[in-house]
């Protein structure tokens, strides 16, 4: 019997493991999409917003029995920079639970938002379309970083 999932804000000690399971996601769906450079950037950017942890990034991550199966990060309570979930996990819930449990503290923090932004991968759009994300430009790319612009009204 599998045990209730519960998404709560990643605490200090639990980096390397939120890391490990970004990598992961990134290798398995998003790597191939991107050159090397772009793969070393993702690298380093995810090295940066987890462990680091810039000023205005919250990640929230998901736990069920103990181990963290799933993680967002979002930036100044508009902007979604990482957005991961174990493959064990997909197509259960987890995603659109971390989502929401986000978007509620952004709006808490920012009663006024309208909108939540992502540069999705281009391997993730149809999950962000799931999750009601519309396109608001046509692919790019920076860094070897290849993206799509996406927003979600609210």
């Amino acid at each position: 019997m599998t045990t209730a999932m519960l998404c709560r804000v990643m605490v200090p000690g639990e980096e390397q493991k939120v890391l490990a399971l970004v990598m992961r996601g990134f290798h398995e769906l998003v790597r191939p999409d991107f050159s090397a450079e772009g793969a070393a950037e993702f690298a380093r950017a995810a090295q940066s917003f987890v462990v680091e942890h810039p000023d205005g990034h919250r990640i929230t991550v998901a736990e069920r029995d103990g181990r963290i199966v799933g993680m967002i990060d979002v930036r100044d309570s508009s902007h979604v920079c990482l957005f991961f979930v174990e493959s064990t996990e997909r197509g259960n819930g987890t995603g659109r639970a971390l989502l929401d449990s986000a978007l509620q503290h952004s709006r808490s923090e920012w009663p006024g938002l309208s909108a939540i932004t992502v540069n999705s991968s281009p391997w993730a759009v149809q999950v962000y379309e799931r999750l009601g994300f519309l396109a608001t430009a046509p692919e790019i790319e920076r860094n070897g970083i290849r993206a799509v612009p996406m927003a979600k009204q609210l």
